[in-house]
């Protein structure tokens, strides 16, 4: 069974990243969610999602 996502970074802007621990078939894959005023994208790693996060809070500030 999968864990519950965990919060590991929130912006002072509000935006955030969660860790989520997916399955899919015999394998597990550890994905971040980062999310800003309900735009929202699975990630590979927290690189990527910091990035991702960073982006959009430019665009819609």
């Amino acid at each position: 069974m999968a864990s519950l996502p965990e919060l590991v970074y929130t912006t002072p802007q509000g935006g955030t990243i969660h860790k989520y621990e997916l399955t899919g078939g015999k394998s597990s894959f550890l994905r971040y969610l980062g999310c800003y005023l309900g735009s929202c994208k699975f990630c590979n790693d927290l690189e990527e999602a910091t990035v991702y996060l960073e982006n959009t809070e430019t665009t819609n500030y």
